[in-house]
């Protein structure tokens, strides 16, 4: 099973960074399940905002790009104030102090150093975990695996699949939520034990009535 963040660990993880630069790539990673070469190659032109959606020029396999929804209306807000002014559409979305585009690396240290900052695991202080936890809560909430592996950019669906495997928390909190049909009746009252003195002979008749009682080899 592959990493990805629990829901505690994730609202950690956004709300760490007090840059918007920094929680936007944040952001983006987990709602978008683009990868971290994908994103570090935007342009201010590759957001549309109108249209709700990001055009990944970058994106594995698709020589005409590959577009990826963006429907939250606080991430749209987030990115129309942090672009700004800025008009000239060829220009990286992301940039560093120094104005310069942002490289892998600084964002693989950036997401290490959150993760690091709030405790995390440190095989989750990836951004690739991002793309991971997106996978793990689009199937979660219903979204089925054809239109995931679109988003993702996966060249077969099988590659998608992967994602089906549950690990064992979340099995045990499925099973929580859909109990299997009971095998005892509570209303049962359980026999008890013969006193020793008792004789094995025929039952005297009383007015207490009998219980069924599943042996424990069952």
């Amino acid at each position: 099973m592959r990493k990805y963040l629990k829901q505690d660990e994730l609202r950690a993880l956004l709300e760490a960074p007090r840059r918007m630069r920094d929680r936007l790539i944040i952001k983006l990673l987990y709602e978008t399940g683009m990868r971290v070469g994908e994103l570090v190659a935007l342009t201010i032109g590759d957001v549309d905002l109108e249209a709700s959606e990001i055009t990944i020029q970058e994106a594995k396999r698709h020589k005409e790009g590959r577009k990826v929804p963006l429907v939250n209306s606080w991430t749209k807000t987030m990115l129309r104030d942090y672009i700004g002014t800025r008009k000239v559409w060829k220009d990286p979305l992301f940039v560093s102090n120094k104005r310069m585009p942002l490289s892998r690396r600084q964002v693989e240290r950036l997401i290490s150093n959150y993760g690091a900052q709030i405790g995390l695991d440190k095989d989750k202080r990836h951004p690739h975990v991002l793309r991971h936890t997106h996978a793990v809560y689009s199937l979660k909430s219903g979204i089925d695996l054809r239109t995931l592996q679109q988003n993702l950019g996966h060249s077969s669906i099988e590659v998608t699949a992967i994602y089906l495997t549950m690990d064992i928390d979340d099995r045990k909190e499925e099973y929580s939520k859909h109990p299997l049909p009971s095998t005892e009746n509570d209303s049962e009252e359980v026999a008890e034990p013969k006193a020793e003195h008792e004789s094995d002979g025929p039952a005297v008749a009383s007015n207490h009535s009998t219980s069924f009682v599943i042996g424990s080899g069952v």
